[in-house]
């Protein structure tokens, strides 16, 4: 059972590992012009002309943990996964080109083949232009959509915590032959011109529910948005936190 679980598990991270950096490919394209071809062709000319700069890395996918807390400086916030957990601190971006940068992961510590239940917070680049509901729209887009492994429950639900906006959506696996039912959460805000994803999965929505109160938790403080800076020591600063829950008008 534990190694069909682990396998379930790998299985559905990789439909979101490919499917999410499509929701932002779709926010980013359509967030911006297309550029012409004479645009094109002038770019094409200045760069045969050019010395062109090294690359600088500014991906914002750094953090740390820190008894029991996910840390990201770049983004400002402390998350405590629940008790009982393995928390990892991750650095990675999605396949080829993609913008979608994973941060975090967490798992049960001790948990029977049976428990589905995951945690991951990811990062996606975002068009200056795009709001809470392209994102939206576009993430059930990519994961419900006609080639994606899960049908929608709700996209209505938004919550505040410590006094930041987030939307949630619910989705379920598609049915099919031998595999288990997955639930599948994404709670998600806009920070910095990226839209961060709280991803909750396990095999029962009742754990769904269990694991999203884990972000009452959360506090923010001021954000350091120097990404290629190292990373400092994490200072977790208590502050007063309200989580309330209201229908999307």
């Amino acid at each position: 059972m534990s190694a069909r679980r682990s396998v379930l598990i790998a299985l559905f991270c990789a439909v979101l590992w490919m499917a999410l950096p499509l929701v932002c490919q779709t926010i980013t394209s359509n967030s911006f012009p297309q550029k012409g071809k004479t645009e094109v062709s002038k770019q094409s000319t200045a760069a045969n002309t050019t010395v062109p700069a090294p690359p600088v890395d500014v991906h914002p996918d750094y953090g740390i943990i820190s008894g029991k807390h996910y840390v990201n400086s770049y983004f400002g916030f402390s998350y405590q996964y629940p008790d009982g957990w393995n928390g990892n601190a991750i650095q990675g971006s999605g396949p080829g080109t993609s913008q979608m940068y994973a941060m975090f992961t967490a798992n049960p510590s001790n948990s029977s083949g049976a428990d589905m239940r995951f945690i991951s917070i990811n990062a996606d680049v975002l068009g200056k232009n795009a709001t809470a509901k392209d994102f939206l729209d576009a993430t059930v887009g990519s994961l419900a959509g006609l080639s994606g492994a899960f049908n929608v429950l709700h996209t209505d639900k938004r919550y505040t915590f410590a006094g930041k906006p987030f939307y949630r959506v619910d989705l379920v696996s598609k049915p099919a032959p031998g595999s288990p039912q997955i639930y599948q959460t994404q709670v998600f805000a806009l920070l910095n011109n990226y839209a961060v994803t709280f991803s909750f999965m396990a095999g029962k929505a009742d754990d769904i529910d269990a694991m999203i109160h884990s972000m009452e938790s959360l506090e923010f403080v001021a954000p350091d948005h120097s990404a290629t800076a190292p990373v400092r020591d994490a200072k977790i600063v208590t502050q007063p936190k309200s989580a309330t829950t209201q229908k999307i008008r």
